[in-house]
């Protein structure tokens, strides 16, 4: 790259997805389509309540997985770590062996240190689209 500004950022951004020393290509990969997806929650101005962008009002989102409702969807564009409770998992068609092995490190709001039991992808389906 020839503009060091963009350099800077790009390293920014990778130093912040906590990009391992020892990962592999795929692994990279993956974290720069995480990076690069263009999956975003938008609204067209009929959907605008009459209050304006301002309003306070809920946004309900109905999500499913596999063709079962997900309950509680929480939307937090700024986490880089998005989980789901073992008790939903297991609501769900997987098992032990779908999961991934894990290095990643979490800890909770009261400083304590919480066991990943594994990485997973799972289709979800929002509206008419699947992510």
């Amino acid at each position: 790259m020839n503009s060091e500004p963009h350099w800077v950022l790009l390293v920014k951004i990778l130093n912040e997805a906590h990009v391992a020393q020892d990962i592999s290509v795929e692994g990279f990969g993956g974290i720069i389509n995480k990076i690069t997806a263009n999956n975003y929650l938008t609204f067209v101005d009929e959907e605008i309540p009459i209050e304006g962008r301002g309003h306070n009002r809920a946004l309900h989102v109905s999500a499913k997985c596999l063709d079962h409702i997900v309950a509680k969807v929480l939307i937090d564009n700024d986490s880089s770590l998005n989980f789901m409770p073992k008790a939903m998992l297991d609501k769900l068609p997987f098992n032990a062996p779908h999961l991934r092995p894990s290095s990643m490190v979490v800890w909770a709001f009261d400083g304590s240190r919480q066991d990943v039991r594994g990485e997973i992808d799972l289709p979800i389906q929002i509206g008419p689209h699947v992510f």
